[in-house]
């Protein structure tokens, strides 16, 4: 996964309950968006020692592509983290008002960033 400051981070969310494990990857129930900014992408620099984690609390985020029976439960109110793990396995959470939680799947990364030296080779 390429991280890069100023382009958005699109992570699919699924309702957390008992059919979670036989869910459609390809459908999530909603997409959350975050834009990386300098602190964010500071943030998830971190690789977590095992058996620990990172949250981080996201301020500026959106949901979109929301499937209908999801919209009443987010009108209530939400909030968004993306946690690290050890690897590092990014993942989001989406708790509701309502306590009803939506969850990423993990995902394995090693961020990579553009430094600007292949911009040099022309001279």
């Amino acid at each position: 996964m390429e991280l890069q400051e100023n382009t958005p981070l699109n992570l699919p969310l699924f309702k957390l309950d008992d059919n979670l494990a036989e869910r459609d990857i390809a459908q999530p129930d909603l997409t959350l968006e975050v834009i990386l900014d300098a602190n964010l992408l500071a943030n998830l620099c971190q690789n977590p020692a095992p058996e620990q984690s990172v949250s981080i609390p996201l301020e500026g985020y959106q949901v979109s592509n929301i499937e209908h029976q999801v919209a009443e439960v987010l009108s209530h109110g939400h909030q968004a983290q993306l946690l690290l793990n050890h690897g590092p396995v990014l993942s989001a959470v989406l708790s509701c008002e309502s306590e009803v939680v939506f969850v990423s799947p993990p995902m394995e990364m090693m961020p990579t960033f553009d430094l600007g030296l292949d911009d040099e080779e022309g001279e």
